[in-house]
Parts: structure tokens; C-alpha cells; sequence
């Protein structure tokens, strides 16, 4: 099966939905060669395994994965240092004919790699979360047309650009403008820095009863592993506060172990916390102009991620 030189595949969509594994079964097909980056947020901090869903040993030695577990709890990472080392690591693989496959439910960090990121301070990250956040409340509760007026009002020459009122590129605009005070339009050549390669992007799709069952079962499983992992970093004198406990799962756990709430309390809060962040996914994913939804089980599923990448698709 030819594939489409240049060009990455993306896998995307909400937590539990069994990204790590369709990621496994594609790499491992016997008409490619691939490697995994992994654009999950918290994948990165080491010791963190299991309330980060992290790939087991047995998935990470059959397909090599690249940033896992690169940094310490204590330490802080940004979506743009993400987008630099991932694009070299990406140039890389593409000169090499070895097809990347970005898997990871953490938006802002598939948004900088695939899509290009703002080349400004870290310290702008926190502020460019907050504002994603709010853009994506006026996205879901008002629609495209209230983001495109509302942009309208602080930037109309991008509006000008986006007249198709492409919702991600829409967003990106109004993002940027809420994080920085500065217009995207007249910004974006001097800080926007652009992927050299092309992304197609897929999505597995579950019934919404079904996925939060699997978010629920999944909560259910790792509970008393995330508990230990919690009170080890803890006990390492690691802040609460740190990046890598900000965490849906280590929240509630450190919680719990703060005597604040209750162990039933804590895994309720854990699971309602998860299904929010999981339909956060579903929003974000589904602007992605030509998404790709995939169903069916994982051989399935990796066939046609297959005929995506392929060069007739």
C-alpha cells in the first residue's frame, strides 16, 4: 500500500476511546514503518504511569515512542517547546521514510505540532490555555457565527481571510488575540512558525454511552495505582501544584489523601471530571476540517487509517 510521502497521521478524540492501541496495531502492520509521538500533556513526566494512561512496556518496546516520560514531576513543558523538538523529530523520521503517527488527546499540543504555534514566552501558556477555553464555551454554547462576530469586533482583517468562518482557523484567531491583546492578522507572520509536513487526521467514534462507560470502568481501574503513584510524588516532596499532579485523577487523589473528600467522593469527581475533559476532546476534534471517523474494532480501524494515509485516498 503506497503512502503519501511527507505527510503524518494524526489520532485524535476523547480519553478511553483506545487511541494507544489503534496507534499500536497501525505501527505494527506489515506495509509500514512508523513511530509514535505522543502529544499527551502529561505522558511526559516520569513516574506518572497509570493515571496517565501511559503505553505499557510490552506496547513501548514493540513500537519506539517519542516524549515519554522526558521530564520529572517537578519540572514545567509548554505546547511550543512540544511543536520545535517534535517538528525536528518528525523532519527526522519523514527523511528516513518512517511515517509518524501523532496519538494524544491534548489539543493545544496536537493543534502547535500539526497546525503551527505561536513562536512567543512560555510564559503566554498559561494565558493561551485560559483563552482557549473560553473561545471553545462561545464555540459550543453559541456557534461558529457568534466566534466569527466575535472576532470581528477585535480583528476584522482576519475575518477578511477567513470568510469561510473555518471555526479552527476562527478560534486560533480570536486565542491569540485574547492571550496576547495583539491581533492575529497582523501578528502571525512574525510568530506563527508552520509544520513542513501535512497531517491527515482520525478520530474513533463510540456511542456517548458507551464511552463513558469505558471512562468509568477505566477510572474504576486505575483508582488504587494512581493513589500509590500520588503519595510516591508526594512523599518526594514534589508540590501539589506542580504541572505534572495538575491532572485530572492525581487532583482528586491528592484530595483524598488531604482528607478533604472521601475515596467515593474522590473516584465520583474523577469520573465526571474525565467525561467533561472527554467531551471537551469531542468539540475540539470535530472542527478539525477533514477529520476522518473511524469505527469498528482495532483491525478494522487500522485498515482504514491505512487507506487515509495511502496515496489514493
Amino acid at each position: 500500500m503506497p503512502l503519501k510521502s511527507n505527510t503524518v497521521l494524526a489520532i485524535t478524540g476523547p480519553t478511553a476511546s483506545g487511541k494507544t492501541a489503534l496507534s499500536i496495531a497501525i505501527a505494527m502492520h506489515d506495509s509500514i514503518h512508523a513511530e509514535i509521538i505522543s502529544a499527551d500533556s502529561r505522558q511526559l513526566f516520569k513516574g506518572l504511569d497509570i493515571g496517565t494512561a501511559k503505553p505499557t512496556s510490552k506496547e513501548l518496546d514493540a513500537v519506539p515512542h517519542h516524549f515519554i516520560d522526558i521530564c520529572e514531576p517537578d519540572e514545567s513543558y509548554n505546547a511550543g517547546l512540544f511543536a520545535k523538538q517534535g517538528h525536528a523529530i518528525i523532519t527526522s523520521l519523514l527523511e528516513q521514510q518512517i511515517v509518524p503517527i501523532v496519538v494524544g488527546g491534548s489539543g493545544l499540543y496536537v493543534q502547535a505540532l500539526c497546525e503551527g504555534f505561536f513562536d512567543m514566552s512560555p510564559d503566554f501558556e498559561q494565558e493561551l490555555i485560559l483563552a482557549r477555553e473560553e473561545v471553545q464555551r462561545i464555540y459550543e454554547t453559541l456557534g461558529k457565527d457568534a466566534l466569527f462576530e466575535a472576532l470581528r469586533l477585535v480583528d476584522p482583517q482576519s475575518c477578511e481571510e477567513y470568510s469561510d468562518k473555518n471555526p479552527r482557523r476562527i478560534m486560533r484567531a480570536l486565542e491569540f488575540h485574547k492571550a496576547t491583546g495583539k491581533r492575529f492578522s497582523e501578528e502571525k507572520s512574525a510568530m506563527m512558525t508552520y509544520p513542513s509536513f501535512q497531517t491527515k487526521y482520525v478520530m474513533i467514534e463510540h456511542e456517548r454511552e458507551e464511552l463513558y462507560e469505558r471512562i468509568n470502568d477505566r477510572c474504576d481501574a486505575m483508582w488504587d495505582g494512581m493513589l500509590a503513584e500520588t503519595q510516591n510524588m508526594l512523599d518526594r516532596g514534589i508540590n501539589p501544584k506542580a504541572q505534572s499532579l495538575d491532572t485530572v485523577g492525581y487532583s482528586q487523589a491528592i484530595s483524598f489523601l488531604n482528607g478533604k473528600i472521601d475515596q467515593k467522593t474522590a473516584i465520583e469527581q474523577m469520573k465526571q471530571a474525565t467525561r467533561n475533559y472527554a467531551k471537551r476532546q469531542i468539540t475540539w476534534s470535530k472542527r478539525i476540517e477533514g477529520l476522518n471517523i473511524l469505527k469498528g474494532n482495532i483491525d478494522e480501524m487500522a485498515l482504514q487509517a491505512m487507506k487515509i494515509l495511502s496515496a489514493d485516498a
